[in-house]
């Protein structure tokens, strides 16, 4: 303790004369009635930079502009920023939760959250995109890489419909680009393309279906084949697919027009051979 003359009053005056408590840029605080500083609160007069190793608490309602900087804490610390009601809020839901504004107050989606450990996000609810598709910027992309390589197992579509618990377990290795993986039982359509309510083109878990007035094109080069091998089976308007005939296969029940030779009127399984070529012309077979 110490005096000192007041000039004004012509009393003396005690003042402390104690050495500031803590270390350099250390804030000095009462203390249980003591001066005392700390190494969690300092003040850095040169960077004008105030440092905090705790926390912050706002309660006065009023407004603050301030610079947060990016440090890597040593527990967990918080900022507790009260509106004018004194009302706290800056997370809302459950831990993984998705934090909307609900009425002016936070609350967590339900059922969407975020996995903090792969960064997965699961929604539990619809996913709707308004966005109108520009030159170059689709409203939706997946521009990854896509996998290939694993089992018939673990090497799944890049985008992958599939039901929960459906077995998975019969994908190409070489990869694949869009999958749709039913359940058991499923007899609806796997894919279904439409204009305005009709269905041009859909595959079901049996049939695949061409809308009205719809074609197939192919090229013009290199053509292309229906069936690959000539053990591979097809069948036309309904009959049981077969594989290629050959000469093995059983003749067709001739039955002559006169003297016991082919005549333009003798039939074959009751087709004469102008009906034959009659039928391959409709069909296009034949020019």
């Amino acid at each position: 303790m110490g005096y000192k003359f007041n000039p004004f009053t012509g009393n003396l005056d005690v003042v402390d004369t104690t050495a500031a408590a803590g270390s350099t840029t250390e804030v000095q605080f009462n203390n249980s009635g003591v001066l005392d500083g700390s190494a969690d609160l300092t003040w850095d007069d040169t960077g004008k930079v105030l440092g905090v190793g705790g926390d912050i608490d706002l309660d006065d309602g009023g407004t603050y502009t301030t610079t947060l900087q990016t440090i890597t804490p040593t527990a967990a610390r918080t900022i507790s920023f009260p509106d004018a009601t004194g009302t706290v809020g800056l997370v809302g839901g459950s831990s993984g939760n998705l934090v909307v504004n609900q009425s002016g107050a936070y609350a967590g989606v339900a059922n969407s959250s975020v996995d903090n450990a792969t960064g997965d996000i699961t929604l539990g609810s619809r996913f709707i995109s308004s966005l109108n598709g520009a030159a170059s910027a689709p409203p939706g992309t997946f521009t990854g890489t896509w996998f290939t390589g694993g089992t018939a197992t673990t090497t799944k579509p890049q985008v992958l419909i599939e039901p929960t618990g459906t077995t998975s377990t019969a994908w190409s290795t070489s990869g694949t680009g869009f999958g749709v993986n039913a359940a058991s039982g499923f007899a609806g359509r796997l894919l279904d393309l439409q204009i305005n309510g009709t269905s041009e083109w859909s595959l079901s878990n049996t049939t695949f279906t061409i809308g009205e007035a719809n074609d197939i094109a192919v090229g013009t080069t290199t053509g292309t084949k229906i069936g690959t091998a000539t053990t591979q089976k097809l069948g036309f308007w309904d009959k049981t697919p077969v594989v290629q005939p050959t000469t093995g296969i059983s003749g067709a029940t001739f039955v002559a027009a006169s003297g016991g030779s082919i005549h333009p009127t003798s039939t074959f399984d009751g087709y004469t051979i102008a009906q034959v070529v009659a039928a391959l012309r409709q069909l296009g077979i034949l020019a």
